[in-house]
């Protein structure tokens, strides 16, 4: 797997686990404890697997009539606590006639357990999977080890229709055919630019829209209490990654040389990069940035920090909007919270979000399956007549309906054969547009008490996904050297300056980068870049509808 792809993968870890914290602490605000461990792509406001799951009518289409049987095994988020034979597995037999013999994992451990199953020789029918952005599947794909499931998604449309065609587009091989089903995830996942709204009124300091007069404000606020800290943020991607994209780059990404718009090249490689950590190094020099940026490895201090009214802006996941609002209002009662726009960069570039990757982790179904057509059939079920149980689960078991609409029951208010443990399991895959659900999200503002956010949160996050910097690179694409190589030329040139000792040593400046990039060309990165752009004939910037997928 390349650098890139490496991180990537971390990146969506990383961003499940952020994304879960910030849709539990929402919905236990709101008086909603049903959100816990569940989907890992979640974001705000998405119909979480576990509340999932759904009303008790059973299947009635012709084409369930035989029984759908298959091994399966899949990763899971929660404790691996599932007992077989349970309730909740009885219904959904019964609902979508179907008989599983289901193998579970903890999703850490779960890599390590498909590397020996692999090695066995003897695979599940179905199982998870990081898909082709990892060189073995690709491997086992061309030997022939999965199903190619074209026709299947020509068959059953609301299959298709879980991930957008531009995703659909990236898993094809040179043949124009498709083994995976993909975990679609929301991709849109901007990091918001907080500030003191009510401290920048205080100094008369009007809204900054560039990062020269963010810049500028940040030294005014200096000034004026030399106690407040103007900026912080957890890193140079998940605290300040809204300004990173001022500098017209997709960190962790490939992209368009400046030379020759038909090469690609890693993003390490932009002037852009470069020119936005020496921005922050001089920002630490003049102390307009924490001076804990990049050295407390607990992150946490940045937002504690805002909260509490000790910095005047912050860089963060606006996955966390609504914890710093009701944080802020019990240690901060009088602050008043503003959310930065995209802010227009030194050299011109426009502000606004990293696109994440299309999907987390899917699905194979092996050559060998006797009956894939029964697995379909299932999957089909779960996102057409079975959508409602397969979101909810059973009334007056997993959920109750108020006014009309389904509510998930506190877990604690649930039997335990109709726990998220004992759901989780029996998943399959959800359509990207349950990824973000903006009734939702209202209903836990307001039940939390800062309803009067909602809409200026959502402005703002349609502000920036409106602009969206992405890797042109495609998940596929191979190069045998950096397969071979990668890892340690990218360690021993690159690492130390990318992962912060451009911002934190001053001996590490422009010239000292050109330089290490250089060492890692020499060392096999041209071979590399020869390489990827050999075999991505397409260099076009993958395209997505946000409001297609999530609509205003």
């Amino acid at each position: 797997m390349s650098i890139a792809k490496q991180k990537q993968q971390r990146t969506s870890l990383k961003l499940s686990a952020l994304l879960l914290t910030a849709v539990m602490t929402t919905g236990m605000m709101a008086g909603c404890t049903g959100k816990n461990d569940k989907e890992s792509t979640s974001s705000p406001g998405s119909a979480s697997p576990q509340q999932s799951s759904t009303s008790s009518a059973s299947a009635s289409s012709s084409e369930t009539a035989t029984l759908a049987e298959f091994s399966y095994m899949r990763p899971v988020w929660g404790p691996a606590t599932f007992v077989a034979g349970g309730a909740y597995e009885q219904a959904l037999n019964k609902a979508a006639n179907v008989k599983m013999s289901v193998q579970i994992v903890p999703v850490a451990e779960y890599d390590a357990k498909l590397n020996t199953v692999f090695a066995s020789g003897d695979l599940p029918d179905v199982f998870w999977a990081s898909g082709p952005a990892d060189y073995k599947f690709v491997d086992m794909q061309k030997q022939g080890a999965f199903l190619k499931i074209n026709d299947y998604l020509e068959k059953y449309p609301a299959i298709k229709a879980m991930a957008p065609q531009a995703l659909w587009d990236q898993l094809k091989d040179e043949n124009g055919d498709i083994f995976f089903l993909p975990n679609a995830s929301n991709p849109f996942n901007p990091m918001f630019n907080f500030y003191r709204k009510d401290l920048f009124e205080k100094l008369s300091i009007p809204e900054p829209t560039t990062i020269a007069e963010l810049e500028a404000a940040l030294e005014k606020i200096k000034t004026s209490d030399p106690k407040i800290i103007p900026l912080t943020g957890q890193d140079s991607f998940w605290g300040l990654g809204a300004l990173g994209t001022s500098f017209g780059f997709a960190k962790d990404g490939w992209m368009p040389s400046k030379e020759d718009p038909n090469k690609l090249v890693p993003y390490w490689m932009l002037d852009g990069v470069v020119d936005f950590n020496m921005w922050l190094k001089d920002l630490r020099h003049k102390g307009l940035l924490d001076s804990e940026y990049l050295v407390n490895k607990d992150w946490s201090h940045s937002k504690s920090k805002f909260e509490t009214g000790k910095a005047a802006v912050l860089g963060i996941n606006w996955a966390y909007t609504p914890e710093i609002l009701q944080n802020m209002k019990k240690s901060a009662p009088d602050a008043e919270l503003g959310i930065l726009p995209p802010l227009q960069g030194p050299n011109g570039d426009a502000g606004g979000a990293q696109l994440f990757s299309l999907y987390d982790r899917g699905i194979y179904v092996s050559s060998k399956m006797k009956d894939p057509d029964g697995f379909f059939r299932v999957l089909n079920w779960s996102l057409t007549e079975g959508s409602d149980f397969s979101r909810y689960g059973v009334e007056g078991k997993t959920y109750t309906v108020v006014d009309g609409k389904k509510v998930p029951l506190p877990q604690d208010q649930v039997e335990n054969d109709f726990k998220t443990t004992q759901i989780e399991p029996l998943q399959f895959l959800r359509p990207i547009q349950e990824k973000l659900d903006w009734d939702a999200l209202k209903s836990q503002y307001e039940g939390a008490g800062i309803g009067d956010m909602f809409d200026e949160v959502k402005n703002k996050y349609y502000a920036y996904t409106a602009n969206y910097y992405s890797t042109y690179r495609l998940p596929s694409t191979v190069s045998e050297t950096e397969q071979k190589d990668g890892a340690r030329i990218y360690t021993d040139y690159l690492q130390p300056l990318i992962d912060g000792g451009a911002t934190l040593n001053d001996k590490w400046n422009k010239p000292e980068w050109e330089a290490a990039v250089k060492k890692w060309l020499d060392a096999g990165g041209a071979k590399i870049i020869e390489e990827v752009n050999a075999n991505q004939p397409s260099k076009a910037k993958p395209q997505i509808n946000i409001n297609e997928l999530f609509p205003q």
